[in-house]
């Protein structure tokens, strides 16, 4: 039975919870997290442990969004 359920599309979605972050997230401001698991990565210390990576495709989750030109 669980097998036919697994053909359905939609069942396993369904069926599974979902991540943290279901879509990719973005600001007015073009900062974004560019994946689904962001912001349990960052949970995790990714953010400090894969700094180069995370900070450019974690933006909020991170907290790495570069602020915009000050405006006078």
């Amino acid at each position: 039975m669980l097998c036919i359920l697994l053909l359905i599309p939609g069942v396993l979605s369904q069926t599974l919870s979902p991540p943290i972050t279901s879509r990719f997230k973005c600001l007015t401001n073009g900062c974004c997290d560019q994946h689904e698991w962001c912001r349990f990565w960052a949970s995790i210390g990714e953010c400090q442990l894969n700094e180069e990576w995370m900070s450019v495709n974690c933006q909020l989750a991170c907290g790495t969004c570069l602020a915009g030109p000050a405006t006078p």
